[in-house]
């Protein structure tokens, strides 16, 4: 029993989604075929975008050019400024639609704006700098076919502008994992991917909320608790080729911001978000050392983000978000430790009573 965590205190806006987690359970248990009850298309695209048409075009472009055309792409634009239209990118297609927005929702209000607006039976996000490999639907629909569906498709992404256009994807680059399996690979870094990258089938989405904001900036690590929520699954797919172009640039919230409370408070809020999913019955045998290795990743991606968007960028030390943070990683440091601890006094009685039991005989 991990009492230690059984006993951490949530404020109100850090409430635990145990309904979201007992979704995803109830959820993993489902199986269907790959092309059953699909009204609309097979797969729905979210496009988000502000202010960016230039890289919108190419981001579009990548879409037209893909091999698999059982497809819907939404636009959310959330540029209140300039209504874009399909016109103004040469577009004479009728799979393409935007939407223009009377006031600004934020990214994770227009992700799941998009979710909401979707027909397809799957569905994936991209942002308006982003940009696929031609086979990307292609990839993803037969894996489909050949491993069985599953609620949750993920590949893997490159910075690398050569990133892969053409070519055939084997059955070797194809992975059938349990959600554990998957989690493992995740949180140890064996597999790189993009949480809100991944193909997942809309019923999932819905059944989970969608894409949840965390902390109190731009929203990081919003697509890693996707992956983490993927855990508790029966079966994951993942594709270790890097179908998605993830574009760093000046104009990038994500590259370029230095807000480093934003990425302090979202990983506070990842953590505990995290713990319920890995209490959950499938993920319990796993907890500390799942709990180890997203500790760990939070410090790493912590340093390195105020060390080059902070220190370098501004030349001060921020002390108190400093402080701050490592006192919220020594608490679960420390309730880690005591949970050993407490494991490793169980199993000495255990084995001193065994061992009285042996003597008495």
């Amino acid at each position: 029993m991990l009492t230690g965590y059984g006993e951490l205190e949530y404020p109100d806006r850090l409430k635990r989604r145990t309904l979201t987690v007992q979704a995803v359970k109830v959820f993993a248990m489902k199986s269907e075929n790959v092309e059953s009850e699909i009204a609309g298309p097979f797969f729905s695209i979210g496009v988000t975008t502000y202010n960016r048409k230039e890289m919108l075009k190419e981001c579009l472009d990548s879409v037209l050019a893909q091999t698999f055309t059982d497809y819907e792409v939404i636009v959310g634009n959330d540029y209140t400024d300039e209504e874009l239209s399909a016109d103004m990118f040469g577009i004479n297609d009728n799979r393409i639609k935007f939407v223009n927005y009377p006031r600004n929702l934020g990214e994770v209000g227009n992700m799941n704006k998009l979710l909401s607006m979707s027909q397809g039976k799957y569905f994936t996000w991209t942002a308006d700098d982003d940009m696929y490999s031609p086979i990307f639907f292609e990839t993803v629909y037969e894996s489909l076919n050949k491993l069985g569906v599953t609620p949750c498709v993920f590949t893997s992404f490159t910075r690398n502008s050569n990133y892969l256009k053409t070519g055939t994807i084997t059955d070797k680059n194809r992975q059938l994992l349990t959600g554990r399996e998957f989690l493992q690979l995740f949180l140890n870094r064996d597999i790189k991917l993009l949480g809100s990258c991944a193909f997942f089938e809309k019923s999932y989405l819905q059944k989970i909320g969608g894409i949840k904001k965390l902390g109190d900036g731009f929203g990081p690590c919003s697509d890693s608790l996707l992956a983490i929520r993927a855990g508790v699954l029966k079966k994951v797919i993942f594709v270790d080729a890097p179908l998605v172009f993830f574009r760093r640039h000046d104009e990038s919230v994500s590259f370029a911001s230095g807000d480093i409370h934003a990425l302090s408070s979202a990983h506070e809020e990842l953590m505990l978000e995290s713990i319920d999913i890995f209490k959950s019955k499938e993920l319990i045998e796993d907890f500390h050392s799942n709990l180890f290795f997203l500790l760990k990743w939070c410090v790493i991606d912590y340093f390195v983000y105020y060390i080059k968007r902070v220190v370098i960028r501004t030349g001060k030390l921020r002390w108190g978000n400093l402080i701050k943070y490592l006192l919220f990683i020594w608490k679960h440091i420390i309730m880690l430790i005591m949970e050993k601890f407490k494991r490793l006094g169980n199993l000495l009685l255990i084995y001193t009573v065994l061992l009285s039991g042996v003597h008495y005989i």
